[in-house]
């Protein structure tokens, strides 16, 4: 598998943070879907196929914890990144509340650690990318 055959998307309100995740995703090859909020992301995983979620934790109108049961109990199988600047527990209490979240990355957040992840959670193999 390489990365052109799966769709991301971002969950993310900052414009600057959409331009760099969009940038550096697209130019791996990525197709990618950017949404500015958890009713948009709703909205967007019943019309198209997502391979994986990345999303920031505080958005306007619906966030992420308001997301997390939706997404459990109607897309048990997309794997889900979350980005945020309050991290604490947040992955014990996730696991305490059922919810598989592959990763947690604090803010400001590294992008060539973020892809290392993606990669590996969608069993991306380099030596199949082409090489840029």
């Amino acid at each position: 598998m390489k990365c052109s055959d799966f769709t991301i998307m971002f969950a993310e309100d900052d414009p600057l943070s959409q331009k760099v995740y969009e940038r550096a995703f697209v130019k791996d090859g990525y197709k990618v879907v950017m949404v500015e909020h958890g009713a948009r992301a709703l909205a967007e995983l019943r019309e198209q196929k997502v391979d994986l979620l990345v999303t920031d934790l505080q958005m306007p109108g619906m966030n992420t914890l308001e997301l997390f049961p939706i997404l459990k109990n109607d897309y048990p199988r997309l794997p889900v990144i979350v980005v945020t600047g309050h991290y604490g527990n947040l992955m014990e209490d996730f696991k305490a509340k059922g919810f598989d979240i592959k990763a947690i990355f604090n803010k400001p957040l590294v992008v060539s650690e973020l892809k290392e992840k993606i990669k590996k959670i969608l069993k991306i193999d380099d030596m199949d990318e082409p090489k840029k």
